[in-house]
């Protein structure tokens, strides 16, 4: 833990510790004590500002960890067996892939992962502790300063609780290196309860607006921490916790403030000439009504790196007959669809699953000739597509979703459902706009169960849900012929590539660098060495 959070990116940390030094009378102009910095209200907003970086934290989860392997995201979409990478060069990625990960072979990848969040926790931990005590910053302004800091330790907890279970739980900052050296690993359930007061905290006592994070100057709002603790409380009601009744209540109650809030939140449609799933691939709809937290990006500062992945590695560049140049030296499959999860949907009735929506097997252009050429290639990730980058700037500004509202009216359906009362009202506007013709909702409880977890199957690709989804029902899909969908028990399931889920692949080793520092961290997760 020391070497994490002194060594792991602690901007805050790192200054504070070296300023404490009497070897010089005065202060170093490179570095200003913490207590000294938040001194106002805008140096602890610039503080803050940083857990948005793609530095740690969620931004660095979703940023690209290398051209030829994808995102920390993607690892988890293959593990579930809903995509395939096929050009992965860090064997990490493959070992989780097929199920044969080891503390050994993936140390360095898990300890990444590990110190990324907890680098983000420790900056989290300086801002709430600097400006809770403060004196001269006035409580109007401390307040969102301090749901925002709460916002980002509580989602970067939920993001190591279920990965790796039960971990140390460090609420205060590190002045000194030999704060919390030792720490013990803490018990799922009060990693979840200090994830639950953070997020309540922010939610009733942040003054947050209520809008969409892009009509927000592209800061959290009310509907932001309210998705996460409402997916937090659907986690809680299943697996490992099994809360179960009450929190289902709890999901579906803050699901519901978010969509019967007035706040501007509302899902895309077809206005326009554009469906709603052009509108979540487009740039210009970055700012939309349907997004809660987002990853933004700019192409003059870092560019998002997802487009490249939108074709296939035998897309041929330069493109024959064309004038068109991809800009990137070559394209990438680090996420494909696998026909497990291309099963799901049916391919005329389902939108989501026609050409050039979610997912698309073509592209056609006018040749040099005057006449159309079509390339055709395996079923490809469409979400990323985006022709200014590809085409001309070889630079995408194409902002990264985590939450949206259509995953909170899903959080609501099923909530709805587990408590026996009608998941209709919240259901029906997420079939709606994603079928020809809607089908529709099965009368038992079972299986509307099984008919709205397989929708946020089919809307929720690509967005880092399937593998969490799975660890918290502990149920893996399987569709017939007709794109029925059901749910057997993971534990024994195949992942699609001859190799079944076992108690161990329920959570990832804890780094055996860290076990190394801080014996404390022992017993390694079951099933590792």
């Amino acid at each position: 833990m020391k070497n994490i959070l002194l060594s792991g990116a602690v901007l805050l940390g790192l200054t504070g510790i070296s300023s404490c030094t009497k070897f010089l009378k005065e202060t170093p102009k490179s570095a200003q004590p913490i207590d000294a910095y938040f001194q106002t209200a805008a140096q602890a907003q610039s503080a803050v500002n940083y857990l948005y970086t793609k530095d740690n934290g969620p931004g660095a989860f979703f940023l690209a960890q290398g051209y030829y392997d994808g995102t920390h995201a993607f690892t988890f979409d293959n593990m579930a067996g809903m995509a395939n990478n096929t050009v992965s060069q860090d064997p990490g990625i493959r070992y989780f892939s097929s199920l044969t990960q080891s503390s050994d072979a993936d140390g360095n990848y898990v300890g990444n992962i590990w110190t990324q969040f907890y680098a983000s926790i420790a900056n989290a931990n300086t801002i709430i502790s600097k400006v809770s005590a403060s004196p001269t910053i006035d409580t109007v302004s401390k307040a969102p300063i301090l749901a925002t800091a709460r916002y980002f330790r509580a989602l970067d907890y939920y993001f190591l609780v279920r990965l790796f279970g039960a971990i140390p739980l460090i609420l205060e900052p590190y002045e000194s290196a030999s704060d919390n050296l030792y720490a013990p690993r803490t018990s799922v359930d009060s990693i979840y309860a200090a994830i639950e007061a953070d997020l309540v905290w922010a939610l009733n006592n942040g003054t947050l607006v209520d809008k969409p994070m892009g009509s927000n100057a592209n800061q959290i709002s009310k509907g932001s921490v309210a998705a996460v603790l409402s997916e937090v409380y659907l986690t809680m009601a299943g697996y490992p916790l099994q809360k179960g009744a009450d929190y289902y209540t709890k999901a579906l109650s803050t699901a519901n403030s978010v969509i019967s809030s007035g706040g501007g939140y509302s899902l895309f449609d077809n206005s326009g000439g554009t469906t709603p799933f052009d509108k979540l691939r487009l740039t210009s709809f970055d700012k939309g009504s349907e997004y809660l937290y987002f990853i933004e990006y700019d192409p003059s500062i870092q560019s998002n790196a997802y487009p490249l992945w939108a074709f296939p590695n035998s897309f041929p560049v330069p493109i024959p007959l064309s004038n068109l140049k991809v800009q990137y030296a070559t394209t990438m499959a680090d996420w494909v669809p696998s026909p497990t999860l291309l099963n799901l949907y049916d391919s005329a009735n389902d939108i989501r699953r026609h050409n050039r929506q979610f997912f698309h097997n073509s592209w056609s252009y006018q040749n040099t000739n005057g006449g159309i050429s079509t390339i055709n290639y395996a079923t490809n990730a469409f979400r990323w597509f985006d022709s200014v980058a590809i085409f001309s700037t070889g630079s995408s500004g194409k902002y990264t979703n985590v939450y949206r509202l259509a995953d909170v009216y899903l959080i609501a359906a099923e909530a709805a459902n587990e408590l026996s009362q009608d998941p209709t009202p919240y259901i029906t506007p997420i079939i709606n706009r994603a079928y020809v013709t809607p089908p529709a909702v099965p009368a038992g409880q079972s299986d509307r169960r099984n008919f709205i977890l397989a929708e946020r199957y089919r809307e929720l690709a690509m967005e880092n849900h399937y593998w969490f989804d799975m660890l918290r029902t502990q149920l893996y899909p399987d569709a017939d012929a007709s794109h029925h969908v059901t749910f057997s028990a993971l534990i024994g399931h195949s992942n699609g590539r001859g190799q079944t889920y076992s108690t161990k692949d329920l959570l990832m080793p804890l780094p055996p660098t860290e076990i190394q520092r801080n014996p404390s961290l022992r017993p390694q997760n079951p099933g590792y060495n």
